[in-house]
C-alpha cells in the first residue's frame, strides 16, 4: 500500500524563487515540515543533489534515508529514495506564479514495503502521514507570508 499526502497553498505576496529558497533551506524547511530534523547535503549532481534526510517518523522515532534532490528552479524540486528503509518514497513541488503571489502545491508518497510490518505501519501511520503533509504546506505559507525567506541552494554550500 502507497500513502499519499497532498496539499495545496496560495502565498500571497511570495515570488517562486522565495518559495523554492524556502523548501531548499533546511533551516527553513524544518520549521514547517515535522517529519523532517534536518537536511545534509552529501554531493551535488548535474540537477540538483544527494543529501542524507533525518527525521522523525510518526513524529517520534528517528531515522535517516538518503535521497536524491532533482531540481528546475523555481518550479519544481521531485525528491526521491535512494537508500533506506521504506520502499519507495517521492515528494514532490510545484511551484508557480499566480496573481498577487505563488501557488504551492506539494505531494509525498511512501510505501514502507517489509510484508506485514509494513502493512501495519501503513494503518498506524496513514492518517498522520497525510495530514503532517497539509500541515507542512500549511506552514511554509504562514511563515512564509510572515515574511520568513530561505537561503535556497546556497544554504547547502557550506556542506
Amino acid at each position: 500500500m502507497t500513502l499519499r499526502g497532498e496539499a495545496v497553498a496560495f502565498v500571497p505576496g511570495a515570488t517562486p524563487e522565495e518559495v523554492f529558497d524556502f523548501v531548499l533551506d533546511p533551516a527553513q524547511y524544518t520549521k514547517a515540515d515535522t517529519k523532517i530534523v534536518w537536511v545534509t547535503k552529501l554531493a551535488d549532481t548535474h540537477d540538483g543533489m544527494l543529501a542524507r534526510e533525518d527525521g522523525r517518523f510518526l513524529g517520534r522515532f528517528p531515522g535517516s534515508v538518503i535521497t536524491r534532490y532533482r531540481w528546475q528552479a523555481p518550479g519544481r524540486i521531485d525528491v526521491t529514495l535512494e537508500h533506506g528503509v521504506p520502499r519507495a518514497l517521492h515528494a514532490w513541488f510545484e511551484i508557480e506564479e499566480a496573481p498577487g503571489g505563488t501557488r504551492l502545491r506539494h505531494v509525498e508518497t511512501m510505501d514502507f514495503g517489509h510484508g506485514l510490518l509494513g502493512r501495519v505501519y501503513d494503518l498506524i501511520a496513514g492518517r498522520w502521514f497525510t495530514r503532517s503533509v497539509e500541515q507542512e504546506v500549511a506552514e511554509i505559507a504562514r511563515l512564509l507570508q510572515n515574511g520568513e525567506r530561505g537561503r535556497g541552494i546556497d544554504a547547502h554550500a557550506e556542506t
